[in-house]
This record gives C-alpha cells, sequence and structure tokens, in this order.
C-alpha cells in the first residue's frame, strides 16, 4: 500500500563491540515493514500491516495489529523512553466506507502486544479502520486510532502496468530509430 509506506524507524540498543557498532553509535537500525502504518496518541502506538500488501477486493486479508507504551522502559542514558510492547490490551474495530460503518469487531481483550485477524473487503476504494484502545488511563477511557486502507479492484494496478509497457514500447522504437539511422549514415 503506498499509505502504509509511513512508520518510525525503530532503535534498538546493541551490546556487541564491533567496529560497525562503534561508528554508528550501536544502534541496530531496522525499518517498518512497508505495508504497515502506525499512529500514536500520547503514550502508546498502535502499529498496523497487512498481508498482502495492498488488499484486493472479495480476497481475505490478514491484518496484524501490535501496541507499544512509551512509559514503560527506558534507554541506558534514562533520559527517553524506548518503546515496549504491552501485556494485554482491549481493542475494538470499526470499519468505514464512504462514511458509513460497514463491520464492527466488538472489543476484546488481548494478551500480549498484538492481535491478528483475516477480513474480505467487498468494494474497492478507501476503507477507514477506526481502531478503539480501551482502559490506557483513567482520564481517558478510549483512545482512537484511524487508519486508510485503500483496496483494489479485481485487475490491482494494470493502470501502471500499461504505463510501463508504454514506455519501454516508446523507448524500444526511439533506441531502433536512433542506432537504424546511426548504421544507414555509415554505410553512404
Amino acid at each position: 500500500m503506498v499509505i502504509f509506506s509511513t512508520g518510525a524507524a525503530n532503535a534498538a540498543q546493541q551490546g556487541s563491540g564491533s567496529i560497525i557498532s562503534n561508528l554508528f553509535g550501536g544502534l541496530q537500525w531496522q525499518p517498518d515493514a512497508l505495508n504497515s502504518e502506525s499512529q500514536v496518541i500520547g503514550n502508546y502506538q498502535v502499529v498496523v500491516s497487512t498481508d498482502p500488501l495492498s488488499p484486493r477486493v472479495n480476497d481475505t486479508t490478514h491484518f496484524s495489529f501490535k501496541v507499544y507504551n512509551y512509559n514503560q522502559g527506558a534507554y541506558a542514558n534514562g533520559n527517553s523512553y524506548a518503546e515496549t510492547g504491552v501485556n494485554h490490551f482491549t481493542m475494538g474495530i470499526r470499519v468505514f466506507y464512504n462514511d458509513h460503518m460497514v463491520d464492527e469487531i466488538l472489543p476484546q481483550t488481548h494478551k500480549g502486544n498484538s492481535f491478528s485477524f483475516d477480513y474480505t473487503f467487498h468494494r474497492s476504494g478507501n476503507h477507514v479502520l477506526m481502531v478503539d484502545l480501551y482502559d490506557t488511563s483513567k482520564n481517558t477511557p478510549v483512545i482512537t486510532y484511524i487508519f486508510n486502507i485503500p483496496v483494489d479492484t479485481f485487475f490491482g494496478p494494470i493502470f501502471q502496468y500499461i504505463l510501463i509497457a508504454a514506455a519501454v514500447a516508446v523507448s524500444g522504437t526511439v533506441l531502433w530509430v536512433r542506432f537504424g539511422m546511426v548504421k544507414k549514415n555509415r554505410r553512404r
């Protein structure tokens, strides 16, 4: 998904004394997956990813959610907080299409920091997932995270394939004409 290419890079403290780790400050950098999007509200971050990368109409899409808390754990210097997975959480999900709710997953409590489920979209276009995280604090009983999920038709990205094929055909024609003219001029 194009919109799922956003997200923060994760960094973890590495304890080895190699030259590479000394040059780069001992951080092991790993980008988030291209099919994931994350959002931070308050002290909590929710990350959602899909498999396949681009959901299609009437095909099963596997969703994975992870919940992190920035109040737990700290880096070695103790000044900034590290993202740490929560021990448990309660989450509900609402699926919207054209500002109308088309489906709902009722709130459920999950152990650990991840939750996965399979879902099938029946219409192409932009769908909005409203992910409700419950019981995060006494002052805020529900935090709602909003994620946009574009769903392709059966044909998928056929328009992009047509553009690529046209560009290759034009390039091939230009090269053929260019080298054909060079050979023709050499014969004279």
